[in-house]
């Protein structure tokens, strides 16, 4: 059987025509004179969005996470678990997967199961980076994003790399002063 050379192109086409816009990006933010270590802590932290992140005022487990603490005293976060996040004051929210907490790498990533914002898929990475060799002159959160473009009016892939650069940095102020205070 033969395989029309122009029938293959033009389903390709169509293919990519009918595939969603992605948007991909990433914003840091850095904390000079906090360690990596420090930072990881809080930024590890799925379930605690809210003590973190400017605008989100609930941070709930849904589903998942083990009833068992580390030897930190901190409850066992594992991929799958989901939280609800959402700011009152704007009346938007969201559900979240955990897809992958690395502690080796100080990488934490997870996507967006359901929300009232206009996003179809929507996975972020958020990592903590050396600013030196040992960690100890400061670090960078970072948060990386890939998503469906969203068709909300006021969205636009300009617009979510401005909240999330303002998420970011407000992130970094919150885990710098915290770290400070557990020094």
């Amino acid at each position: 059987m033969e395989i029309d050379k122009e029938g293959a192109q033009q389903g390709r086409a169509l293919e990519a025509a009918e595939a969603p816009e992605q948007w991909r990006g990433a914003v840091e933010a850095p904390l000079p004179g906090t360690p990596v270590g420090a930072a990881w802590a809080h930024v590890a932290s799925f379930f605690s969005a809210h003590i973190y992140l400017p605008g989100i005022d609930v941070c709930e487990r849904v589903t998942g996470a083990s009833s068992e603490d580390d030897e930190d005293g901190r409850l066992v976060i594992t991929p799958g678990c989901v939280r609800h996040v959402a700011s009152s004051a704007a009346g938007l929210w969201a559900r979240e997967e955990l897809l992958e907490s690395d502690h080796a790498a100080r990488r934490l990533r997870y996507a967006v199961v359901d929300s009232n914002m206009g996003f179809g898929r929507y996975v972020a990475t958020l990592r903590v980076l050396d600013l030196d060799d040992g960690g100890e002159g400061g670090c960078v959160i970072s948060w990386a994003f890939e998503c469906d473009a969203v068709k909300a009016e006021g969205w636009s892939e300009a617009a979510l790399v401005a909240r999330l650069g303002a998420s970011v940095k407000g992130m970094a102020e919150r885990v710098q002063q915290l770290a400070a205070v557990a020094q």
